[in-house]
């Protein structure tokens, strides 16, 4: 192969797909990434077998083919190169490259060891506007599990589809986030996907810019889902398992809350945060006459005091949370205004902004600590 594209357009390419790859991977070949000249474009491609990332951008082709290079050295390589054009000469077993003055060569493998793309075995289908799915993402996979021991199924984020609606749901057990949208061509029926979060935060990084995102589920099982906008295309293997059901998490009612200024609330509960570190960040909300008063304690550190002023409906309550779980989930919370609704001490407390982001609807559950 031989082709001839513009620096910048390359290094975000590789770029991008190099994130997919696994540095721990023990198959040399995934390692590499993926280069495929052919009408006009070139495509590049990361897997680690679970996640799929290609995307394309014009270049001037000599020779169509296909080649792969060690992707952490060759995205290193282009990241340091200054705007221009660069031009490439691939075989099965090197890939020279000539920019300006620099000229390197690399060590390839052999393309047709390259994992091939799934069978586009085609089932549901259906597209949603890029930064409703961007933002959905962004509210939601903060709250999936990061352990392994866990399981892959809280590792995932639930894509629950109902007709034109979406709701997007992930719990690691102690949180659980939730994010309904309106899709902008739905499905017939129903349809529920465990999706890897890693896999949306790559979609939400790639795929975020677009105006429209087309999504599918592929092969003969709906095991595996393409999410797809102008060159870039994300093909990720679903979680095989059953979701908790997220709804009996959900108290289905309130006798009890309070609305606060979302900024002082995290700037409060950061300061009482440094105390509560070696208590498994606990600390103490406590709200009475429409003054909520933040406490934490340490034999190490010492105690903290915060008060605010808050607008209170119901009875007073004192309540304990995990300090660091309750800024994660304020921080995507873009209202000015949070409303807290409880039970009691030891149910699970709801979240939500006053101000819901536009065509969408964010909740957030909570469970307590003991005291």
């Amino acid at each position: 192969m031989k082709f001839t594209c513009n620096t910048k357009e390359i290094a975000a390419a590789v770029g991008a797909a190099s994130k997919v790859v696994n540095a721990h991977t023990t198959v040399p070949i995934l390692s590499n990434v993926l280069l495929q000249a052919e009408d006009g474009k070139i495509a590049v491609r990361a897997t680690d077998l679970e996640l799929t990332l290609e995307h394309a951008f014009a270049a001037d082709i000599t020779e169509p083919g296909s080649v792969t290079i060690p992707a952490k050295l060759f995205s290193s390589y282009l990241g340091n190169l200054q705007g221009g054009r660069l031009e490439l000469n691939g075989t099965p077993t090197r890939a020279s490259v000539k920019c300006e003055r620099s000229n390197y060569d690399f060590h390839a493998l052999p393309p047709d060891e390259y994992p091939p793309l799934p069978q586009a075995t085609k089932g549901s289908h259906f597209t949603i506007g890029g930064k409703r799915l961007r933002e959905g993402i962004e509210a939601t996979i903060f709250a999936a599990s990061n352990e392994e021991a866990r399981g892959a199924v809280l590792m995932g984020t639930l894509l629950e589809l109902e007709g034109n609606s979406l709701t997007m749901v992930a719990t690691d057990g102690y949180r659980l986030a939730k994010f309904q949208t309106t899709l902008d061509d739905g499905i017939t029926g129903a349809e529920k996907y465990i999706v890897p979060s890693r896999a949306l935060a790559e979609a939400a990084r790639n795929l975020g810019s677009g105006e429209l995102i087309s999504v599918s589920a592929l092969g003969a099982q709906s095991n595996q889902l393409q999410l797809h906008s102008g060159d870039t295309a994300i093909t990720v293997r679903l979680v095989d398992g059953q979701y908790p059901n997220y709804q009996q998490v959900i108290p289905p009612k309130f006798d009890r809350s309070l609305t606060v200024n979302t900024a002082a609330f995290i700037s409060s509960l950061r300061r009482a945060e440094l105390v509560a570190g070696d208590r498994a960040s606990m600390v103490k909300l406590a709200v009475s006459n429409q003054t909520l008063i933040i406490t934490a304690s340490s034999d190490i550190s010492g105690n903290a005091y915060e008060e605010l002023e808050v607008e209170q409906t119901g009875e007073d309550l004192t309540i304990a949370f995990n300090a660091r779980y309750l800024v994660e989930v304020l921080n995507h919370i873009k209202s000015a205004q949070t409303v807290i609704e409880f039970l009691g001490p030891l149910s699970p407390a709801a979240i939500r902004p006053v101000e819901q982001p536009e065509g969408g609807q964010q909740l957030y559950v909570l469970m307590p600590l003991r005291q």
